[in-house]
Parts: C-alpha cells; sequence; structure tokens
C-alpha cells in the first residue's frame, strides 16, 4: 500500500505503507519537486527500465546505465497527458537489434499498459 499524505500549498508526501516518506509533490510554483503528472512520467520510465532490466538478465546481458527520458505532454487544459515522448539512452556496446528487442520489451511494462489507450507515444532511441 501507498500511503500519500496532503500537506499544505498543495504539496504531497508518499511513503510504502507506515516507512518514512520518500517522494514528495508539489503542485505550485517555485517548486524543486516533480508534480503528479510528471511524477506519472517518471513512474513510466522506472516500470520500463525496470522490464528492460528483467529481460537482460535473463538473457545474460548488460544494460546498466540505461536511461528513459521521458517527456509528458499535456492537453491545452492541464488536465490530462495526451502524449508521452520517450527517449532510451543504452551503453554503446549494445546492437541496433538488441536496442530495438529492448524497446519492444519496455513497452510490455505494466505502468505502460494501464494507461489510457488514446495517449500516443513518441519512442527515440540512442
Amino acid at each position: 500500500m501507498i500511503k500519500t499524505t496532503l500537506q499544505e500549498n498543495l504539496c504531497t508526501f508518499s511513503a510504502l505503507g507506515d516507512k518514512a516518506p520518500v517522494v514528495k509533490t508539489e503542485y505550485n510554483t517555485p517548486r524543486e519537486q516533480m508534480n503528479p503528472g510528471e511524477l506519472l512520467a517518471a513512474s513510466l520510465g522506472a516500470c520500463m527500465l525496470t522490464m528492460i532490466g528483467f529481460m537482460a538478465s535473463r538473457r545474460n546481458e548488460q544494460v546498466a546505465g540505461t536511461q528513459a527520458l521521458v517527456e509528458p505532454k499535456f492537453d491545452e487544459k492541464h488536465s490530462r497527458i495526451t502524449t508521452f515522448t520517450v527517449t532510451f539512452v543504452f551503453p554503446e556496446i549494445l546492437t541496433k537489434e538488441q536496442k530495438d528487442f529492448y524497446v519492444k520489451a519496455a513497452q510490455t511494462c505494466p505502468v505502460h499498459n494501464s494507461l489510457r489507450e488514446d495517449i500516443t507515444y513518441t519512442i527515440i532511441v540512442k
């Protein structure tokens, strides 16, 4: 269970169960933390990278250091995310075929599969 508590000034603190809070969101500007939509983008990136790492461990391949740069784009009312641009930056030792395999694997992660089907994705591979 994730416990999230609303603080003053539209800030939240989230924790795994009764552990100390580790995630803070901020909505008002100026801010130093992610807003909830950005946190969703971070969750997508983390889930995609976890899937890549899982598949790499099954293939006995090294993918440590891989990055997912996730940029959410919101609709004009800022009421929902309509597009994610995901840039994967892989270690230089990987071949194009390996990168393609891992990008496909990443798109099977639970967070990706849980988001609305009308969200569009732009995938860039480096």
